[in-house]
């Protein structure tokens, strides 16, 4: 479970930023004595206006898990660190990136951390939290300087001397099989799944998709989930297709190259000849997907990532979660998560989105909480800053929405329409009108 990520010079993210899913005082709480776990809320959503950072703010914490996942397997021992810094200014390139993570897992709290430039992993650290006091497990000072807690235990020098400068001590622990740190590597590196609104993406959620349908009873409640959605479907089934020998040479080569450069490739071969087709409400007929609407793909190919995000206690992170699905589904997405006898596992979700329909209107409840909002904004400087909801205190009745749209919290853009206007007065008339 995440508890706060903070993250500094990566992309727009100029200046140390921190997202947190620590929970809001309630008025009147009272602090808990002896509390070494805080509350946390099931859902974060990012707002802000287009190009103010919303994205960079999770791939930021997509860069960072990668790092975890294949910095000791797939970066170039002589490449550097691929990293994205600041480049607005001088100082980004000459300043390292800061990323580290507050998380529990079996009950424990840590945090975990790295400093990099463009050459090597400047600073790594991890410590533990038991019974709310501080323990080093390992702490690293540049490249090779390294000091290892007691507690630790395992091969820790060992494993040091097979870490290269610009390789992550967690990735190459978990490499090696350390059992503590493989652990904490599978929460940081596998139990975080992200979901981006292009066709590759897209391609990968439907994957997790299909290998539900492929089982009877997931099936079953993946099929009841899309019938619920009004789509006017009925259910959906997995069958097989031919593929020619030169288009499957082709996917695997570029399954390797994909591999290779450190990102992730979910297709694996045997579903590459598989598709998913979809029977209409009321008749026999069905449809491959991809003749369907883009809003019942990006529903369908979610209810995977969904259902495996909450039944399994991970965390899921969704660019756009608005895009291409009608209000009421992005609601009901968030609304899974904060559901307790829906999730059970302390599943999480984090977004960004446009969708203010979420923030509460006049009409209906807020689908987010005061505590689960908040909003990117850029300076003159190309500077992204992130802050809470929460930091302006609003009322229990307040619209939130319309104190959104009106500016009221920053983070929306600003447009002068009489200037537009301006811009058309001083276009001259086309004479030669375009044919049809």
């Amino acid at each position: 479970m995440l508890l706060r990520f903070r993250v500094a010079n990566h992309r727009s993210l100029r200046d140390e930023q921190t997202l947190s899913f620590v929970a809001a005082p309630r008025r009147g709480e009272q602090k808990r004595k002896g509390a070494v776990i805080p509350r946390t809320v099931s859902a974060a959503g990012i707002y802000g206006a287009n190009a103010s950072g919303k994205s960079n703010v999770l791939d930021a914490l997509r860069w960072m898990s990668r790092a975890v996942k294949s910095s000791h397997t797939t970066w170039a021992p002589s490449g550097g660190v691929p990293r994205r810094p600041f480049l607005l200014d001088e100082t980004g390139r000459k300043t390292p990136s800061f990323y580290e993570v507050d998380f529990l897992d079996e009950g424990v709290r840590y945090s975990y951390g790295f400093e990099i430039d463009d050459e090597n992993v400047r600073g790594e650290w991890l410590y533990s939290f038991p019974a709310g006091r501080p323990r080093t497990l390992f702490e690293r000072n540049g490249p090779e300087d390294y000091r290892f807690g007691r507690s630790l235990g395992g091969e820790t020098a060992r494993i040091a001397k097979l870490t290269r400068g610009n390789a992550l001590y967690l990735s190459s622990a978990a490499s090696n099989n350390h059992p503590l740190l493989g652990a904490l590597y599978e929460t940081l590196a596998e139990k975080v799944h992200f979901a981006e609104q292009d066709h590759f993406d897209e391609q990968a959620r439907l994957s997790a998709t299909m290998s539900l349908l492929e089982h009877p009873r997931a099936a079953r409640d993946v099929n009841e989930l899309l019938r619920l959605a009004d789509l006017g479907l009925e259910s959906a089934e997995v069958v097989r297709r031919e593929i020619p020998p030169e288009v499957l040479t082709s996917f695997r080569r570029l399954r390797e190259a994909v591999r290779e450069s450190g990102g992730d490739f979910a297709t694996d071969e045997e579903q590459f000849g598989k598709e998913i087709r979809l029977r209409r409400a009321g008749t026999d007929v069905t449809l491959d997907i991809r003749e369907e609407s883009a809003g019942t793909r990006v529903w369908l190919s979610m209810l995977g990532y969904t259902l495996v995000t909450l039944l399994a206690g991970h965390l899921l992170v969704v660019d756009e979660i608005d895009s291409s699905l009608h209000p009421v589904l992005s609601s009901t997405l968030i609304r899974m998560f904060q559901d307790p006898e829906i999730n059970r596992t302390g599943a999480q979700l984090l977004f960004a989105s446009h969708d203010t329909t979420l923030l509460g209107t006049m009409l209906a409840d807020d689908t987010l909480g005061r505590d689960e909002v908040w909003f990117t904004e850029k300076d003159a400087n190309g500077a992204t800053s992130l802050f809470p909801l929460a930091d302006f205190r609003p009322r229990t009745d307040e619209n939130i929405e319309r104190g959104y749209l009106q500016g009221r919290y920053g983070a929306v853009p600003y447009l002068n329409f009489d200037k537009v206007r301006e811009i058309f007065r001083g276009m001259e008339p086309r004479l030669d009108e375009p044919s049809a």
